[in-house]
């Protein structure tokens, strides 16, 4: 069986901090990219509010479409779902930018490729946490593999994206709190 492994995070536990985007862009040497990003959404009504951090990065989907949409192949998909990019084949055609529904793989002008979002592969195949996970000062932030995770707790995304069922993104979040007013 082919596991897939993806993220969760508890929205009520991530302050919004950053510090898991800088420690993926610091540890893949990124700059001036970045894979993960940090997403303030407030949600308003008449007698409540909600305020909470989305971090978010490639989503290593189950149906990858940069994968089904690159004509060099500079993508694989691993047996525990991960979705590499293989910069030795990319040739710079940006498809996968334009077609990925979450905007995770991104054109760098220094190397005129586009990157993403590799999931820290080398450091997981060590025994080792992503950097973004290891930097998680509250937990919010873990990977799991998706057949562990109670889905009738968390929701696949917390803001309408075109294509999930399409695409079928390994991330799963923790439904915010409410507030009343």
């Amino acid at each position: 069986m082919v596991k897939q492994l993806g993220f969760v995070l508890d929205v009520n536990r991530c302050l919004g901090c950053g510090a898991c985007a800088k420690a993926c862009q610091n540890g893949n040497q990124l700059a001036p990219l970045l894979w993960r990003r940090i997403r303030r959404v407030e949600k308003i009504s008449k007698d409540q509010i909600q305020i909470f951090y989305l971090s978010t990065a490639c989503n290593h989907c189950g149906d990858p479409e940069c994968l089904r949409v690159c004509p060099s192949g500079a993508y694989a998909k691993r047996r525990d779902g991960i979705v590499l990019h293989l910069s030795e084949k990319c040739t710079g055609c940006k498809s996968c930018v334009a077609s990925c529904p979450f905007g995770a793989p991104q054109y760098n002008l220094q190397t005129n490729k586009a990157g993403k979002c590799q999931l820290c592969h080398e450091r997981l195949d060590q025994g080792m946490p992503p950097f973004c996970i290891q930097a998680c000062l509250t937990g919010a932030l873990k990977l799991k593999e998706l057949k562990d995770i109670a889905e009738n707790q968390l929701l696949r995304l917390t803001a309408p994206v075109p294509s999930l069922r399409l695409t079928r993104p390994s991330v799963f979040y923790k439904p915010p709190r409410t507030t009343k007013l």
